[in-house]
């Protein structure tokens, strides 16, 4: 079964995030979040970053939330 023409277009082409993300922070970077603290970021998605926190763990956060430590 073909792709409809609007897919076509589009097939095996990877998507652009919405959000680019910030160009300050890198992965294995000291970042810093007022509620989680201190953390070094393990993975980068376009605005949104995981982060090892010290205390809390690992979360999913939005870049705009933390800052360069």
């Amino acid at each position: 079964m073909p792709l409809p023409t609007d897919l076509q277009a589009t097939a095996g082409r990877r998507r652009q995030p919405r959000h680019p993300g910030r160009t300050d922070i890198a992965l294995g970077q000291r970042v810093v979040h007022a509620k989680f603290g201190y953390g070094t970021v393990a993975e980068i998605e376009g605005n949104k970053l995981e982060i090892d926190f010290e205390k809390a763990g690992r979360k999913r956060v939005l870049d705009s939330f933390v800052s360069p430590a």
